[in-house]
């Protein structure tokens, strides 16, 4: 028991471990409310247009970079979870958010070449990654196995909070009206995400070892005290009366000390007797630990059913984030560019109401009506992918952009809500970290395919479609990603029972 452990004991034994696990769960909770950046990249877009003079193409490459940091580093940040501990995940994105923001700065105040940007938006993107999944697995880690929808959904829900309260905030103290110059405003928006995703690692780096601790205590230490203490009350002659160290024949014969009781052999020693027990404890603690993991691992990956769920997210995931992060250049291909901040306002708030209504209502609805988790997850893709169509074909004079804005909000709270309860129920919580990285770092090929479409759509159609008028000038995109949606949807919608009986129980 180390130093930060000892004075914790006392407490764990009085208020018994689902206290400890609630704190854990809280502080992870509220540390997710630094995370709306996530969707707010809208917010960079002019100044890095406005500051740093980049056109439309070279924000998109700015995205991509971005969204590769973000799904290149969520099926490692899953592993390193799974296999090391969550909070190493901590200390990556405190050190990642450091090393990005003053690279951005760099390049603001001295003139560096894109490429440093790109390099940044890389980092921050894998920093992002790293810190999402340090307070989502930890919460499922804490509270997982006594609310489940809950501990998943909850970190979810404050993402989505969270943006609404920075974007009050960003527009009540960083307003660019108030500011002396758009490169003061910009560079004062960068200290502020700085300085609060510092603190919220370090809040969830506190939370992480919270929850290992109370692990420790109710699984390993506990179980290790009356091990020993069992030992001592079966030995037939007393420690006190031999050395230290000395094999005592009782009734089972063990070493003093030892937590294991094993037979000795008079032939040994006593030092090659500590020595095979060390060696072959440590080969069977590794064995219980890693073969269970890898053969659920391979269970999954070598799943043929697990694909259309793959490609489902890649395309859920992808068209919403594409979206979000291209609002500003949508709204301007609409004649509605002053309409960011209320645009925004309104996929915040309707997504943290989609996010809460899951999370509290998801498991009653489901089990009173008997409406799997996955129906509902497919019929928000299909319906997404209707609303894509619609924005692709339809008359700019006659699009109600806010219900667009709404369909895609839930959507986006959707996929990142009941999808991870999915795989968990699916293939198991204990390789959450896992399966829920493989398929969200799937998206990077959805976000990136839509942003180079989008770019080359908005390149070669915008400057002359927008003088007609009659439709988006960006088109193809939206009909592109419309039909793909329609695509999977339906195919994960037509294989739904399969997946039901591969869980075992009803989800």
């Amino acid at each position: 028991m180390n130093l930060f452990q000892r004075p914790l004991y006392g407490h764990y034994k009085r208020q018994g471990p689902f206290k400890f696990y609630l704190i854990a769960f809280i502080i992870s909770v509220f540390a997710c409310l630094a995370l709306g950046i996530l969707t707010l990249f809208s917010i960079f877009a002019e100044p890095l247009h406005k500051v740093l003079g980049y056109n439309q193409s070279i924000i998109n490459n700015v995205i991509i970079f971005q969204v590769l940091g973000i799904n290149i580093f969520t099926p490692l940040s899953g592993y390193i979870a799974d296999a090391k501990g969550i909070w190493i995940l901590s200390c990556i994105a405190f050190f990642g958010y450091f090393i990005g923001f003053n690279l951005i700065l760099a390049v603001v105040r001295f003139g560096l070449g894109r490429h440093y940007i790109y390099t940044s938006f890389f980092i921050l993107g894998c920093s992002h990654a790293s810190f999402l999944f340090s307070c989502l697995l930890n919460s499922a880690k804490s509270l997982g196995r006594y609310y489940r929808t809950l501990s998943i959904s909850a970190p979810n829900m404050m993402v989505s909070f969270s943006s609404f309260i920075e974007i009050q905030i960003l527009h009540k103290y960083f307003n660019k009206e108030n500011a002396i110059s758009e490169r003061d405003n910009f560079e004062n928006i960068l200290m502020f995400f700085l300085y609060l995703l510092l603190f919220a690692c370090i809040l969830s780096f506190v939370s992480c070892k919270l929850t290992d601790t109370t692990e420790y205590f109710e699984f390993e230490y506990d179980e290790t005290s009356t091990s020993i203490h069992e030992e001592f009350l079966n030995f037939e002659t007393s420690p006190l009366l031999t050395g230290a160290g000395t094999v005592i024949h009782s009734g089972q014969t063990s070493i003093i000390g030892s937590p294991r009781s094993w037979y000795v052999d008079d032939t040994l020693n006593l030092d090659d007797e500590l020595s095979m027990l060390s060696s072959s404890t440590n080969l069977n603690n590794s064995r219980l630990l890693l073969t269970p993991y890898r053969q659920k691992v391979n269970s999954f990956i070598f799943d043929p059913y697990m694909y259309p769920l793959l490609f489902c997210c890649l395309i859920s995931i992808g068209a919403t984030e594409f979206f979000i992060a291209n609002l500003s250049s949508i709204l301007g291909n609409l004649n509605l560019s002053k309409y960011l901040d209320e645009n925004l306002q309104l996929f915040s708030i309707s997504s943290t109401i989609t996010r809460f209504t899951i999370m509290i209502f998801t498991d009653l609805f489901c089990t009173s009506f008997q409406i799997s988790r996955l129906t509902l997850f497919t019929l928000v893709v299909i319906l997404c992918g209707v609303v894509h169509i619609y924005l692709s074909s339809t008359p700019i004079v006659n699009i109600d952009f806010q219900i667009v804005i709404v369909i895609v909000s839930i959507l986006n709270s959707a996929v990142f809500t009941l999808f991870p309860a999915i795989l968990a129920s699916i293939y198991g919580i204990e390789i959450l970290g896992t399966t829920w990285g493989v398929c969200s770092s799937s998206s990077v090929f959805g976000n990136m395919f839509l942003n180079l479409m989008y770019s080359m759509d908005f390149g070669k159609n915008c400057v002359s479609n927008m003088s007609s008028n009659l439709v988006i000038c960006s088109t193809l995109t939206f009909f592109a990603s419309g039909v793909m949606l329609l695509f999977f949807g339906f195919a994960v919608f037509w294989l739904r029972a399969t997946y039901l009986r591969r869980a075992g129980e009803f989800f």
